[in-house]
């Protein structure tokens, strides 16, 4: 048995990769500690399913405010040094996320140290200098290719972080086969680990058909994710007009600004009847609640090379719980539908043929439910039972080339 400590930059209350690889630890007899951040209504300590969770507090442009001579010189003249602070604080972040974070981390003494994101690799680092214990970079998407672009001067600085302590990471894992090709020739390395996020899939005691109260013969198509700005939601809702007869539903959180506008938007259109946007399930009973729709659709906009080579939650979702996808055009999500045969890949802003698509699509629902051999292959090359097993080899190879 190993101590493990997970590093991640949020609360923790829903991060699905990070808590699901968790538990699979914890199942495997680990000892599994998660340093989140505080946020609203998350306990700061607490043991969920035999994971222990420590929230603590991050302020990063507060602990800059706290330093004596910023302080000193807030005092003079606030707006400019609350403007110097917003630019500072992207360079400065890494190193004031290890100063809160490290010592908690090498107070429990860990085996395996697991940095979720570039933003906890430095604090991961340090605790493993200061502990020895192995470290796992885990990189959730390609950090200088985040949305919206960063300006060139912190693309080129967040570069050179990352080289620098990926490098010194003892085992680094990213979410796919394109990420992982891009970010080996960044940080010169070949021995990625990819682990997909795909979904646990407990039981659901509802369903989407249910919830909507309709018919089987009803057409429903859906969006799986968070409903904000850059998702696609509003371009496919101003499709609805030319798809007579079909419902169109978002599964998943959504802000309240959003939520007003989309529902604006729904009645200029004159569809606001056949629109809903339904809250979100726990991201374990995802598959089972989504059953039964007729097609989901992957409205990612390619607009940086992490959102282009994208294998997102919803992709996995969709296809374990068998729903026809059709996806904007992403370059690893065509490769796949290709391999599965349960989706097709189209060009989204051609609104007009974009609409025909989907429309066949759900005329033609039986072509993309995939067979026996396709679902084979989707449990044995996809499932989260077979990231959960590399992700558990890892930890056993890392520990393995400690000291003795």
């Amino acid at each position: 048995m190993a101590r493990i400590a997970v590093l991640v930059s949020n609360p923790c209350t829903g991060d699905a990769r990070v808590i699901k690889m968790a538990h699979a630890a914890v199942s495997n007899g680990h000892e599994v500690h998660v340093f989140a951040t505080a946020g609203a209504n998350a306990s700061p300590y607490e043991e969920v399913a035999g994971v222990i969770y420590h929230r603590i507090e991050w302020r990063p442009a507060a602990l800059l405010a706290g330093w004596s001579p910023l302080a000193w010189l807030m005092r003079l003249h606030r707006p400019s040094i609350a403007a110097l602070l917003k630019r500072i604080t992207p360079f400065l972040k890494y190193r004031l996320f290890s100063q809160v974070f490290c010592e908690h981390v090498v107070a429990i003494k860990p085996d395996i140290v697991h940095a979720h994101d570039l933003i906890c690799l430095p604090a991961g680092f340090n605790a493993k200098r200061e502990t020895g214990a192995r470290l796992i970079y885990d990189a959730h998407e390609l950090e200088t290719h985040r949305n919206p672009p960063l300006p060139f001067f912190q693309k080129y600085f967040v570069g050179l972080v990352e080289a620098k302590y990926a490098q010194r990471a003892d085992a680094i894992n990213t979410v796919g086969m394109l990420v992982g090709q891009e970010l080996a020739a960044h940080i010169k390395r070949n021995d990625i680990n990819i682990l997909y996020n795909s979904p646990p899939l407990d039981d659901c005691p509802r369903n989407i058909r249910t919830d909507l109260q309709l018919d089987e013969e009803t057409q429903l198509l859906i969006y799986v994710g968070k409903v904000t700005e850059g998702r696609g939601v509003g371009q496919i809702l101003e499709l609805l007009p030319k798809m007579p007869g079909v419902i169109f539903a978002t599964i998943g959180p959504c802000d309240l600004k959003s939520h007003s506008k989309l529902k604006s938007h729904s009645e200029r259109l004159g569809v606001s009847s056949r629109f809903r946007i339904l809250p979100p399930v726990p991201f374990e009973q995802v598959v089972s609640y989504i059953k039964g729709a007729d097609l989901g659709v992957i409205s990612v906009e390619p607009v940086t090379l992490s959102y282009r080579y994208c294998m997102p939650n919803k992709l996995f979702e969709l296809s374990f719980a068998n729903v026809p996808i059709i996806s904007n055009k992403l370059d690893e999500i065509e490769g796949y539908l290709a391999e599965l045969g349960n989706g097709e890949i189209a060009d989204f802003e051609n609104k007009a043929a974009l609409a025909y698509t989907m429309f066949r699509m759900l005329q033609e629902k039986q072509r993309y439910l995939m067979g026996a051999d396709a679902l084979a292959v989707l449990q044995q090359k996809y499932s989260w039972e077979s990231q959960s097993k590399k992700l558990l080899k890892s930890y056993d190879l890392i520990l393995a080339k400690r000291p003795q």
